[in-house]
C-alpha cells in the first residue's frame, strides 16, 4: 500500500462555526505534508417557484456580487487560519453542498477532504450534518470530519487507530502509522472484542503480534483490548484519554442498507469527542 501523504486538499466550509476548525485541520496536514489547500464554499439559495423572471434575474445578478464577496472572505480567512507558507485558493459554487462537493471531489480528485459535522443552527446544522455524511460515504478519498463545537487544533499528539485483524484493519494501521510519524504522534491501536469467551490476555498477545507484523512505519505505540461493542469502545477510549484525531477504514454495505445508520464508522462520526479520518473501501481493481 502507498503511505498516506496528501498533497492537495479539499477544505469544504459552511461558513458556520466550523468552518475555521476545518481550516485548521486542513491547515495542519498541509504543514505535514506539503500539501496545498483548496477552499470550497457551496452557495446555494432555492427561490420560490411564484417569483417573476425580473425576481429570478434579480437574485441571479445579487448572487454573482454575493459569489465575489464570498470569495474574498474565504481567501481572508483561509490565510489567517491556514498560515503563511502554504499554497491556497478559494472558490465558491452555486448549488447543493453535497452534489457540489461529490462533483467537485470527482473533478479534482484531492487526496483528502475536510469538512465539519454541524452548520450554522436549526435546519442547516441538520443539513451539514447529512451533508458530511452523505460525502464521506461516497468520497473516493479519505475524507476528515470536525466537530463544530471542538477547539481549534494545535497539534496532533495522539491518535487512535481501532483494529479488527481483516485487510481493512491492516490499511487503517499502516495509515495511522504514516500520520503518527508526520505528526510526531503516538498510537494508539484499539481493537473491541465483541465476542465472550476470549482471555483477554491470549487476545492482547494476538493484536501485538498482528500489529508487529503490519505495521510498516516506526513511531510510539500502545496495543489496547476492550471489549464490549466497537463503536461505544472507540468513543469511550477517546473520551477517556487526550485523543486528538481518529482514524477509520469504511466498510460499505450494501445499498439497501446504506439508508439506515448504525455502523461503527457512522456511530463514531456522530458521536466521538475528537475528529475522524475515514479512509474509503478500496474498490477492488479488475
Amino acid at each position: 500500500m502507498t503511505a498516506f501523504a496528501p498533497k492537495q486538499i479539499l477544505c469544504a466550509l459552511d461558513l458556520g462555526p466550523a468552518s475555521r476548525l476545518v481550516l485548521g485541520w486542513g491547515g495542519l496536514f498541509a504543514q505535514a505534508f506539503g500539501a496545498r489547500v483548496d477552499v470550497l464554499h457551496a452557495d446555494w439559495i432555492e427561490p420560490p417557484r411564484y417569483f417573476t423572471p425580473a425576481q429570478f434575474q434579480a437574485i441571479a445578478e445579487e448572487g454573482e456580487r454575493r459569489k465575489a464577496k464570498l470569495v474574498e472572505e474565504l481567501d481572508e480567512m483561509a490565510r489567517e487560519v491556514v498560515g503563511a507558507g502554504v499554497k491556497l485558493e478559494a472558490s465558491v459554487i452555486e448549488g447543493h453542498p453535497v452534489t457540489v462537493l461529490r462533483d467537485q471531489i470527482l473533478a479534482r480528485r484531492p487526496d483528502l477532504v475536510v469538512l465539519g459535522s454541524h452548520g450554522r443552527s436549526g435546519v442547516s446544522r441538520l443539513m451539514m450534518g447529512s451533508v458530511a455524511e452523505n460525502v464521506v460515504r461516497e468520497s473516493p478519498c479519505p475524507a476528515l470530519v470536525a466537530r463544530g463545537g471542538a477547539s481549534a487544533p494545535q497539534a496532533v499528539r495522539r491518535i487512535l487507530c481501532p483494529v479488527n485483524f481483516t485487510e481493512t484493519g491492516r490499511r487503517c494501521l499502516e495509515t495511522s502509522a504514516a500520520l503518527a510519524v508526520a505528526f510526531g504522534a503516538s498510537l494508539d491501536v484499539l481493537h473491541a472484542a465483541e465476542e465472550p469467551g476470549v482471555p483477554p490476555g491470549e487476545l492482547h498477545d494476538r493484536l501485538c503480534q498482528w500489529v508487529a507484523g503490519a505495521r510498516q512505519q516506526e513511531c510510539k505505540v500502545t496495543e489496547i483490548v476492550r471489549h464490549g461493542n466497537a463503536a461505544e469502545q472507540i468513543i469511550l477510549h477517546a473520551r477517556q484519554n487526550p485523543v486528538d484525531l481518529i482514524v477509520l477504514a469504511a466498510e460499505h454495505r450494501p445499498l439497501l442498507e446504506l439508508t439506515t445508520f448504525g455502523t461503527t464508522t457512522e456511530r463514531v462520526m456522530r458521536h466521538s469527542p475528537a475528529p475522524v479520518l475515514v479512509l474509503p473501501r478500496r474498490v477492488p481493481q479488475p
